[in-house]
C-alpha cells in the first residue's frame, strides 16, 4: 500500500478570493492529480484532518471533496482503514480518443531528428549483473562492503561539510594524487594530480574530447567491432565515425586506407578490446602513434580492461609512449564495482582548464563522498591488496571457462586465452545465428551478447561474449552445458 511520503498535495493552491467553493477546488485538484496518475492506484489519500492543517482548510471542506471523490468513483471509503484510490477510475470506461486525436497528439510528442538517431542505433541491451556468464561485470560479491563501510562510517562522523557541497574539484585533487601514484607505480605512467579528471565513466571520458579537441564534423576512427555506446556519444556530438576492422592483432592504422588522411582521432582500447577480446600487437601500436604525429590526429586510449591483468606481460600503454596526443582513460568500475561510477582521465596540461570547464558545464562529476571513500581505500593500500586478490579469482574463472568452452564446444567457436579483462569472445568457426542463441540464453538466465551487434561496418563476425568475472568455478561447468545446448538447438 502507497503512502504520501512526498505529498502532491503541495502542489495545490487556491483562489480564496474566487467564486468557486474551496472544497470544489480541492476536488478538481485530486482528481486530475488521480487521473494523471501522480496519485498511483490503491494509494491512501492522507486523513482529512492531515490534509486540512497541511492545506490551511477546515476539516469539513476536505471531507466535502473526499466524499466527491467517493460518489465520482475515484476513492472508497473504508471505515476504520481511511481513503484509497480506486484501480478502475471512471476514465478507464470512456471511448479512446480518436485516429487523428491520436495522431495529433503523437506528433506533438516526437522526437527530433537527433533523438530519433539515436533511437536508431538499436543500442546492445545493458548487462545483466544477477545472470551468470555476464560480461564486463566484476565478483560483486567479493566487493570489500565491510572496508568501506568501515571507512563511510569515520568519514560521515567528521561532519565535513566539504564532502557534501558542489566544490567537487576538493575530491577530485585528493583522489586525483592517489591515482597519480598508482599509475606510476603499476603502469609506468606519469602525470601530474591535476591533469587526472574524475568522472562517473569512460563515456563521459568521450564526451569531453568530443566537445573539446574536436568539431562537428571531424572524422574519428573506431573500432569494428566497437562499444556501440561510446560511438553514440561521438555521434551524439556531431561527429563522423569510420569503423576500422579489427583482426587478432588488434587497432590496424593502415586499414583504414585513405580515410585516415582527414580523421581527427583514434579510439582504442589496445589489452583485450570490448568485444572482440584482442590485443594490440607492438608494431600497430607504434605505427598508431607516428599517424598521430605526422597527421597532427589525437588518440583516445581506454585502457579500462589492463586494469585487470593476471597473465602475460604488461602493456606498456601509449600514453607513456606519447603524453600530448594520446587520451589515457580508466575505470575503476570493473575493478571494484560498477555502482561506484567512478573513472578517470588524463588530459595534457595545457588542456587542463579548458576540461576542467567542460567537466563543469555537463556537470561530469563522480560523487563526491564515493570519491573521498576510494581515496582513503587506496591510501591504506587496500586497492593493491584487492587487486591482487581478485587477479586470483579471476584467472581461476577464465582458466575454467577456456576450459570447458574449449571441451564442449572447441569445434564450433576459437575460443582464446583470456590474459585481462572480464570478458571472453567466442568466434564462430561456421555460420551460426549468435542473435537468437543469445536470446534464447537469456531464458535460461545467460546473459551473452551476440558479436554480430557490435559491429558497423559491411564485414561482421558472428559469436558470443562471455563474462566470468561475476560467475564462480562451481557455477561455470553448467553454464557451459546450457550453452552448448543451446548452440546446439538454435544455432
Amino acid at each position: 500500500m502507497q503512502t504520501f511520503n512526498y505529498p502532491s498535495w503541495n502542489r495545490i493552491t487556491f483562489d480564496r478570493k474566487g467564486t468557486v467553493p474551496l472544497n470544489e477546488q480541492l476536488f478538481g485538484q485530486l482528481r486530475r492529480f488521480i487521473v494523471d496518475g501522480m496519485i498511483s492506484p490503491t494509494a491512501r489519500l492522507p486523513p482529512s484532518r492531515l490534509m486540512a492543517e497541511e492545506l490551511g482548510l477546515s476539516r469539513n471542506t476536505v471531507v466535502l471533496a473526499y466524499e466527491r471523490l467517493a460518489t465520482e468513483g475515484y476513492v472508497s471509503r473504508r471505515v476504520g482503514a481511511g481513503t484509497f484510490v480506486e484501480n478502475m477510475l471512471p476514465e478507464d470506461h470512456r471511448p479512446s480518443p480518436s485516429p487523428a486525436a491520436a495522431a495529433t497528439k503523437d506528433a506533438f510528442l516526437s522526437p527530433s531528428r537527433r533523438g530519433q538517431a539515436l533511437l536508431d542505433l538499436d543500442l546492445p541491451p545493458e548487462r545483466i549483473a544477477a545472470f551468470d556468464l555476464s560480461a564486463g561485470v566484476p565478483a560483486l560479491n567479493e566487493f570489500p562492503y565491510d572496508v568501506f563501510a568501515q571507512i563511510a562510517s569515520r568519514r560521515w562522523r567528521e561532519h565535513t561539510s566539504a564532502h557534501t557541497g558542489y566544490d567537487y574539484s576538493r575530491g577530485a585533487s585528493l583522489l586525483g594524487s592517489r591515482i597519480a601514484t598508482y599509475l606510476s607505480d603499476a603502469k609506468a605512467i606519469a602525470c601530474k594530480p591535476e591533469q587526472l579528471i574524475v568522472i562517473g565513466n569512460t563515456l563521459q571520458a568521450a564526451a569531453l574530447v568530443s566537445h573539446v579537441l574536436l568539431d562537428r564534423g571531424d572524422t574519428v576512427l573506431i573500432e569494428d567491432p566497437c562499444h556501440i555506446p561510446q560511438v553514440a556519444t561521438l555521434e551524439a556530438f556531431g561527429l563522423t565515425t569510420v569503423p576500422v576492422p579489427l583482426d587478432e592483432s588488434g587497432f590496424d592504422i593502415a586499414a583504414a586506407g585513405e580515410v585516415n588522411r582527414n580523421a581527427r582521432m583514434a579510439i582504442v582500447s589496445p589489452v583485450e578490446q570490448w568485444p572482440f577480446g584482442c590485443t594490440m600487437t607492438p608494431p600497430r601500436q607504434q605505427n598508431l602513434l607516428e599517424w598521430a604525429a605526422d597527421r597532427g590526429g589525437w588518440i583516445f586510449e581506454d585502457d579500462s580492461n589492463n586494469e585487470i591483468r593476471w597473465s602475460g606481460e604488461a602493456q606498456v600503454s601509449l600514453h607513456a609512449r606519447d603524453p600530448l596526443r594520446v587520451i589515457y582513460t580508466g575505470s575503476f568500475n570493473r575493478v571494484l564495482a560498477p555502482g561506484l561510477r567512478l573513472a578517470y582521465m588524463i588530459v595534457p596540461e595545457p588542456l587542463v582548464e579548458t576540461f576542467s570547464v567542460a567537466q563543469r558545464i555537463f556537470s561530469f562529476y563522480a560523487p563526491l563522498p564515493d570519491q573521498i571513500l576510494v581515496a582513503d581505500f587506496m591510501d591504506q593500500g587496500r586497492l593493491a591488496s584487492h587487486m591482487r586478490r581478485m587477479r586470483t579469482i579471476y584467472r581461476e574463472r577464465a582458466a575454467c571457462l577456456t576450459e570447458c568452452l574449449r571441451d564442449r564446444l572447441g569445434d564450433t567457436f576459437d575460443v582464446p586465452d583470456a590474459r585481462a579483462g572480464l570478458h571472453l569472445t567466442i568466434r564462430a568457426r561456421r555460420p551460426f545465428n549468435d542473435v537468437a542463441v543469445s536470446r534464447a540464453l537469456l531464458e535460461k538466465g545467460l546473459d551473452c551478447p551476440p558479436l554480430s551487434r557490435y559491429f558497423r561496418g559491411q564485414v561482421k563476425r558472428t559469436g558470443l561474449v562471455l563474462g566470468f568475472g561475476n560467475t564462480s568455478v562451481r557455477r561455470i561447468p553448467r553454464c557451459v552445458d546450457i550453452l552448448a545446448r543451446a548452440v546446439s538447438a538454435v544455432g
